[in-house]
């Protein structure tokens, strides 16, 4: 239990905080007061010092609780149904899009946190700016299409509950300062001394992201490169970049070793430069971890304290969590700690399996090893949120993680360069080149197109396989036959739960109605096969962001595109050239010349039909996003609002049948 104290305390407390997150507020002094009862209660009915552990355990789980409770804020007081002029202070830029420049700022009157997109993108602002807006604030709006990215849920985790759109920034009411602003200021400033000294795109978009923690710069081809070759990590500042500076830290402060006690001054020294670049790129949370990390294990060799990787990565997460208990549903959290976590457990299985003498060879296989414990340890995690794993990880990353440690050194010495006003041509021409060849290997490799895409994996079975992948160690190292009953019973349960949803799919249909401006959209779904009925052709966009969310989590395996003129006999239903008739209703779609009664109706287009529901047995009049605000309106006056279904307001709609 010692071994892995801060291991159960860290699961105990993230328990807690995701108990918080999927139930309703309570107050603050009920928690206390039931979780000092739950103690007393264990602690009188549990004399035997053998599980004296487990209070403690339990108090945990409702620390978790609490401190989440206490950090997430639910009021919502700040909307209006007009525009107003608001006085906003920057915290920090989100990101910069084609339309817009997207910042977390405050108001300074109601201290609420609001998103403000900015389609004026020749003013950037910088953290602890004052400026003065109009516009009209709304609630963020929940996914209104099916299996779509829930962007208010995240900005929610981040007590961000509103959005403000606006061209009109009135002024800059006061100019910022504080180390904050001044980061946010170098950082432009860095970018544009790296173009005047002749750095190309691809050299700044480097820099800039992997020792700025600015992604302004990266081509949409460049990233989706990286991502296909599973080596995005590197473009992104993670724990990797974080050890090699502090690698190159200790190489560069080494004659500090020569003084009486050299050694900790260079270690104290290097953490404290870590610590400035950490708040510099505003403590993403795999550099927090990395940050951390690196300091409590050298702060326990300062102290002459036993070092202990899974204690030092425990610790990290305990103390991330207590003072940012949200950051248990952010990705890159869960990415960064498992990839480090499987990184040490998983690598003395590949140890005890091959093993070589030659020292490069050694080196090889240590980065081998390293890349496929991180890729297998982060597998569950990448697949449940992306839909996506990359077989080409391996080749990527034993010519990049070598490349982007030369990288970081050229960078940083690019931008020494740059503050002493140094402009060498050749040593530019070379760094741009050598980023040139790194990102023509990433371009040839992602060519071959090596790709699992469009995998839906649901949390039971993600859960189930880092079960399973934990388990692993006990069965190869100590041939444990509870490991491999445990894995055998998991893998069983995998089985059972694709089989179960496997077999719903398949015995299912559903009829849905998306919600999609400029565009009417409706599909049916005949077990795993989809047809998309569209009053446009649909473009990229539409299908990437409406239809694939839906393909995926549904495991569609054929989809085909039809027009709403159409007609043919489906096994499932009939498409007549105006309404889709089906065994258990008939869906109309545009005025029939014959009379014809529809248990539900569409309108799009802006196209009112006569309704006729004499018999009552229209259900539901469903108004999709393609009609004008005033046909919704004139709508909405003359038929009752329990038959009419808005999808703008209450999202997609859908019969299953």
């Amino acid at each position: 239990m010692k071994k892995y104290l801060f291991f159960i305390l860290s699961i105990c407390l993230s328990v807690g905080i995701y108990v918080s997150d999927k139930v309703v507020s309570f107050s603050n002094l009920r928690i206390v007061f039931f979780s000092i009862i739950i103690f007393l209660f264990v602690i009188v009915f549990n004399p035997l010092k053998k599980y004296a552990i487990i209070p403690f355990l339990i108090i945990t789980i409702f620390l978790g609780f609490y401190i989440h409770q206490t950090y997430q804020k639910i009021d919502c007081k700040l909307l209006n149904n007009d525009a107003e002029v608001y006085f906003l202070k920057i915290i920090y830029q989100r990101n910069i899009t084609e339309k817009s420049v997207n910042y977390v700022a405050k108001d300074l009157k109601s201290k609420e946190l609001i998103s403000l997109n900015v389609r004026d993108k020749q003013n950037i602002f910088h953290p602890y700016d004052e400026i003065i807006v109009y516009g009209k604030i709304n609630e963020i709006q929940e996914p209104l299409n099916p299996n779509q990215f829930n962007f208010k849920q995240f900005l929610t985790r981040k007590n961000i509950h509103y959005q403000l759109f606006t061209n009109n920034i009135i002024s800059l009411h006061k100019e910022g300062n504080g180390f904050r602003n001044w980061a946010s200021k170098s950082k432009l400033q860095v970018r544009e001394k790296l173009k005047r000294d002749g750095y190309s795109l691809e050299s700044r978009a480097l820099i800039s992201s992997m020792l700025l923690g600015d992604r302004t710069e990266l081509t949409p081809e460049l990233n989706q490169s990286y991502i296909a070759t599973g080596v995005v990590h590197i473009l992104s500042i993670s724990g990797l970049h974080v050890m090699m500076i502090y690698m190159i830290l200790n190489f560069v402060l080494q004659p500090l070793l020569r003084l009486k006690n050299g050694r900790k001054i260079r270690i104290i020294l290097s953490l404290c430069c870590i610590w400035l670049f950490s708040f510099y790129v505003e403590l993403e949370p795999p550099v927090f971890r990395s940050a951390l990390m690196i300091s409590i294990y050298y702060i326990s060799e300062l102290l002459n304290r036993p070092k202990n990787i899974y204690h030092t990565l425990s610790l990290s997460a305990f103390i991330i969590l207590v003072f940012q208990p949200n950051y248990l549903f952010d990705v890159g959290f869960q990415l960064s700690f498992s990839a480090v976590f499987f990184i040490v457990w998983l690598n003395p299985i590949f140890d005890k399996m091959w093993k070589v003498k030659n020292k490069w060879l050694k080196d090889i296989k240590g980065t081998i090893d390293t890349s496929l414990s991180a890729q297998i340890g982060t597998l569950p995690i990448a697949v449940y949120y992306f839909n996506q794993f990359s077989g080409l990880f391996l080749f990527g990353n034993l010519i990049l993680i070598p490349a982007s440690f030369l990288m970081i050194c050229g960078g940083i010495l690019s931008i020494i360069f740059l503050i002493f006003n140094i402009n060498i041509p050749l040593y530019t021409w070379v760094f741009n080149q050598f980023i040139h060849w790194s990102n023509s290997y990433i371009y040839w490799l992602a060519s071959f197109k090596f790709v699992a895409e469009d995998i839906y994996m649901s949390i039971f079975t993600a859960v189930m396989l880092v079960i399973i992948l934990y388990f692993l160690n006990p069965l190869f190292i100590k041939k444990s036959k509870v490991a491999l009953l445990i894995i055998t019973i998991c893998t069983c349960f995998i089985e059972i739960d694709c089989s179960s949803q496997a077999y719903q799919l398949n015995h299912s249909n559903e009829l849905i109605v998306f919600n999609q401006y400029k565009n009417s959209i409706l599909s049916i779904r005949n077990g795993r096969k989809l047809a998309v009925f569209s009053a446009f052709p649909l473009d990229e966009k539409t299908y990437n962001y409406t239809i694939k969310p839906y393909k995926v989590k549904n495991r569609i395996k054929d989809i085909q595109l039809y027009t709403y003129q159409d007609e043919f006999k489906h096994p499932s239903f009939i498409k007549h050239k105006n309404y889709i008739e089906t065994k258990n209703f008939d869906f109309m779609l545009d005025e029939e010349d014959i009379h014809h009664q529809a248990y539900y109706q569409l309108i799009h287009q802006s196209k009112i039909y006569s309704i006729n529901n004499t018999d009552n047995q229209l259900k539901f009049i469903i108004v999709d996003a393609s009609n004008y605000p005033s046909t919704i309106s004139q709508l909405e006056q003359n038929l009752p609002n329990k038959i009419l279904w808005k999808t703008s307001e209450k999202g997609y709609f859908s019969i299953q049948y």
